[in-house]
Order: structure tokens, then sequence, then C-alpha cells
């Protein structure tokens, strides 16, 4: 069976838009980013999967919910990065490697400020985005 991610077909999303690179560059990264990465960056993860039945069998296009993390040193810098993310991914479609997105529509979002790995104290402002993802699993 060959392996699909529709989060990689999101983050080559992310890393094709010159509005986002321009920020962030390839700082793009599955799940964490080690103490050492400079700020700013993305993180993503997948928090949700839910595959709908029809007549008993799978419809073959589930939604995966995925969590993008935005990190920056300003409050302003990560709505900025935010704003363009979600520019490139609210309503995205398309195709990576063998996996295809049909759908990505943005589900919620919030600021925050954060404790980065190795710190005690707030020493970076996050944006948290929340898209559904419908894409092609058979």
């Amino acid at each position: 069976m060959i392996f699909k991610s529709p989060e990689a077909v999101i983050r080559n999303a992310i890393i094709s838009d010159a509005s986002v690179t321009q920020y962030v560059g390839h700082r793009v990264y599955a799940d964490l980013a080690t103490a050492q990465i400079d700020l700013p960056f993305i993180i993503y993860r997948r928090s949700d999967i839910s595959r709908e039945q029809t007549l008993g069998v799978p419809m073959g296009v589930p939604r995966v919910s995925v969590e993008i993390g935005i990190f920056a040193e300003t409050r302003l810098e990560s709505r900025k990065i935010a704003d363009a993310v979600r520019s490139t991914l609210d309503g995205y479609g398309g195709s990576f490697e063998n996996t295809t997105v049909r759908q990505t529509s943005l589900e919620s979002e919030s600021d925050e400020i954060a404790a980065l790995d190795g710190s005690e104290v707030a020493n970076a402002y996050s944006v948290t985005q929340t898209y559904d993802i419908w894409w092609q699993e058979t």
C-alpha cells in the first residue's frame, strides 16, 4: 500500500507560496521544532481524522483536521504570517506526491503567547489555525 499524506500536500502548498516563505523560508516542521530553530517558523500536526461510511463501505474521502502553529518574535509578525497561511490554505485543493486534497477549510484560529522549549518565560507569539482537509484516500 502506498502511504498517502494530506499533511505533506499542505506543507508543500505552504513552502511553495512566496507570501509565506518570505517570512519562514522552509522552516515548516511536522509535530515540533527543536529549540535551536530561529523564529519565525511553522509546525503542523494531525489532530483528528473522520472516515464517513455509505452503505457499510468507506466513501474514500476522509476528513483530517490539521493544526498549524505559527511562531514569531512579535504579535504583528505572527498575525502577518497567519494571514498569509490562511490566504494560501483556506479553500485550497491540490496534489503532491501521491496524495490529492480536494478541499481545505479554516475551522478555527487563536492567538497565544508561548514559552518555547528550554525557556521558562514567554518568548514567542503564536497563532494556531485548525484546518479541515478532505482528501482522496483510495
